[in-house]
């Protein structure tokens, strides 16, 4: 009828999720996996994601007097042109600006893939200092990065870099390429700006938009229908850029907690 299932992390709430099959909802079975979440939850308590803004999703929230402590955007964009039988959403493609760095810092970086072998001891330092704040991407460490560079999906000329002449990086944009279409499409493979990171040191500096840039002109150039990419709901600077850019919201994945 359903199931309800967590992540724990030391030091911080565990992370949950549940589930509930249609023919079984609004009979009690999701208030039931919530209360039983909330009471086996660890000593910093659970945390529960609902993947998109559903009313039945909101109502069980509230009526268990949980709240809202973080959205997830999820944001697309087209790359090309679509025709009407493809997924909604807006269907001409934007003008994207070109790919350039700042006149006042040009002779202090040079945007370029990533290299493999190269460059992985200081992206590393570079995303530790761009995410220090943040659960996840920032306490990425080589194993986790050896790994991700083992996956099918993962492609050096989609991951870009403004490197200094002391070979720091400044800035840089991973995308990525999904093949089964993300959601939206029916199997043809979609684009993802995967994480943009940018130095402390650099912030301010354009870095950001131009690193953007250069991975959309690169999925465009593979021929991709669609740029999909999430963004954490506080992050408004983030969010206005990529709406000047042509992106708009999609879906919203919410987190609640129990007394909030």
């Amino acid at each position: 009828m359903g199931v309800g299932v967590v992540e724990r992390a030391g030091g911080e709430p565990d992370s949950g999720e549940l589930v509930v099959a249609p023919e079984h909802r609004r009979k009690g079975h999701g208030a039931a996996l919530l209360r039983s979440l909330h009471e086996d939850a660890g000593t910093n308590g659970v945390r529960v994601w609902a993947h998109g803004r559903l009313p039945g999703a909101v109502a069980l929230a509230a009526s268990a007097g949980w709240g809202t402590v973080r959205e997830l955007h999820k944001l697309r964009m087209p790359l090309r042109d679509l025709s009407a039988d493809e997924r909604g959403g807006p269907r001409t493609a934007p003008e994207l600006p070109e790919t350039t760095v700042r006149p006042e810092i040009a002779d202090r970086v040079t945007v370029r893939p990533f290299e493999v072998g190269r460059d992985e001891q200081a992206w590393l330092r570079t995303n530790a200092r761009a995410f220090a704040d943040h659960p996840e991407q920032g306490r990425l460490t080589q194993e986790d990065l050896r790994q991700r560079q083992e996956e099918d999906w993962f492609d050096p000329a989609g991951f870009f870099l403004a490197v200094t002449g002391q070979g720091d990086v400044a800035a840089f944009h991973w995308t990525k390429v999904h093949s089964d279409g993300a959601g939206l499409t029916d199997g043809e493979p979609v684009g993802e700006v995967y994480v943009v990171g940018v130095d402390p040191d650099w912030q301010g500096t354009g870095l950001g938009r131009t690193l953007t840039l250069a991975g959309l002109h690169h999925l465009r150039a593979s021929g991709l229908p669609w740029v999909h990419l999430y963004v954490d709901g506080e992050n408004t600077a983030a969010v206005r850029l990529y709406e000047t850019l042509g992106f708009s919201v999609w879906e919203t994945d919410v987190m609640y907690a129990p007394g909030t």
